[in-house]
């Protein structure tokens, strides 16, 4: 299932909607009307100072100020200001503020170029429904920028795009749609791009990491909701807990179990550090992650592993704890089935303690039949059995076809390989810790009690 070498030539990015309506109070939707009036007749030194006076208590104007500053229009071009303002705006989840941090992040005006920051903002915004977001989204995954390249991907925000765009947009929108159908000459099959338009028409708004804006209020509650929130308390995030994952593309394209990341204000990939979780099915445990590139695992070729088959598992258990480096452990496939016959699981006894989770489980031949997935809980054994026996070597992991048919479902290449010829486990211990990756979660500390 290996990507296709073509290149891709798509149109420029939407720089964004410059300035952003707003749902105002009676008692400052005047000041505010003013100065959109002022900026749509060019006069921008009056618009600069309406949204000025308003800034303050209102993220509209503070997101508008800082595109004028961006822009240089009424008032002296200062990227660092405008970086300063789109923050203020985006605290109160104002979306044109929000795509404004990526076009920011993505150019490096006033700060440190970075294409995984300008990811995150896009993402943010686009997943609130701003169009313009949407389409700069597509084509970060379009280009590999800040993410695996990802024409699936690419063509759902495009998609999203183009059905949204204003109608008085009609660059953007045709933009929108060159992009979107250049994706899909790229795509692997018909049936990935059936996949790809059905996720746009089943996409919905908020559906993504974070909730979506709430409306606007009215009255007395929305002249409220104007006044400045108090500035929060800063924490340093803390690592609370580690995983495994393992490279599927080359692109960097990480597969792990969702319960690794499930829960975490961030995950990291280290050396590399912060990293987007992509894609989730909480069904199955897998998750999805856009992460550094590098090697990338094969899975095994033609008939699936059988019982008795040796399984090498890799990972990273009590990280923090154990040696600094990947932990190896062996074993057997013992059942191709997990609890209750669940056929989305296979059974092992290589060892599996915690942090193991979300590694790689490979053949003698060191493709992968599997994702490591934790061990039998040791409750559930002992209410079980009376309390009269001990689990031994009683472990889990999800299979090989479970595993593909979500890379599948997301349009994530990935390579195959034959298993016809064995290799020393010195040999695929080796090639293994290459697309072996580990996974930390990180969140804020839990406040004193």
């Amino acid at each position: 299932m290996a990507m296709s070498n073509r290149t891709i030539r798509l149109a420029a990015a939407a720089a964004l909607p410059v300035l952003a309506a707003l749902a105002a109070p009676p008692a400052t939707a005047q000041t505010f009307e003013d100065a959109m009036t002022a900026y749509e007749r060019g006069d921008y030194v009056a618009a600069f100072a309406g949204f000025r006076s308003l800034a303050a208590r209102n993220p509209t104007a503070q997101s508008n100020l800082g595109a004028m500053y961006q822009k240089g229009w009424g008032v002296r071009q200062d990227y660092a200001k405008a970086v300063k303002l789109f923050r203020a705006a985006a605290r109160w989840g104002n979306t044109a503020a929000l795509t404004n941090l990526g076009v920011m992040y993505e150019n490096g005006w006033g700060v440190t170029k970075n294409h995984v920051e300008a990811v995150k903002w896009y993402r943010r915004a686009a997943e609130q429904g701003n169009v313009y977001a949407q389409s700069n989204l597509g084509l970060m995954y379009a280009k590999g920028w800040g993410v695996s390249k990802n024409f699936f991907r690419a063509h759902m925000w495009f998609n999203l795009a183009a059905a949204g765009m204003p109608a008085a947009e009609t660059d953007r929108r045709a933009n929108a749609m060159r992009n979107r159908d250049r994706a899909a000459r790229l795509l692997s099959s018909p049936e990935a791009l059936a996949r790809a338009q059905r996720m746009a028409r089943e996409w919905k708004l908020g559906s993504g990491a974070g909730p979506a804006s709430p409306p606007p209020a009215a009255g007395a509650e929305a002249k409220a909701a104007l006044l400045p929130k108090p500035a929060p308390v800063r924490l340093e995030l803390v690592r609370t807990d580690a995983g495994s994952g393992f490279r599927v593309s080359a692109e960097g394209s990480i597969l792990t179990n969702n319960h690794v990341v499930r829960g975490c204000a961030e995950v990291r990939v280290p050396p590399a550090g912060p990293a987007t979780v992509a894609a989730r099915d909480k069904d199955v445990d897998l998750a999805l992650i856009d992460g550094p590139p590098g090697p990338a695992a094969a899975f095994r070729q033609g008939r699936g592993v059988r019982r008795g088959a040796t399984v090498v598992a890799i990972g990273y258990p009590l990280s923090g704890n154990l040696a600094a480096g990947a932990q190896v452990s062996k074993g057997i496939v013992s059942a191709l089935a997990g609890p209750d016959d669940a056929p989305q699981m296979i059974q092992i006894t290589a060892q599996i303690q915690p942090g193991n989770s979300g590694g790689p489980l490979l053949d003698e031949a060191g493709n992968a039949v599997g994702v490591a997935m934790g061990a039998i809980s040791l409750k559930f054994f002992l209410d079980l059995t009376g309390g009269d026996h001990l689990p031994q070597n009683i472990n889990f992991g999800v299979s090989a076809a479970t595993a593909r048919a979500f890379l599948d479902s997301e349009g994530v290449p990935y390579e195959t390989a034959s298993s016809n010829r064995a290799r020393a486990t010195e040999e695929v211990v080796e090639a293994a810790t290459e697309f072996t990756v580990l996974i930390e979660c990180w969140n804020y500390p839990l406040p004193a009690e």
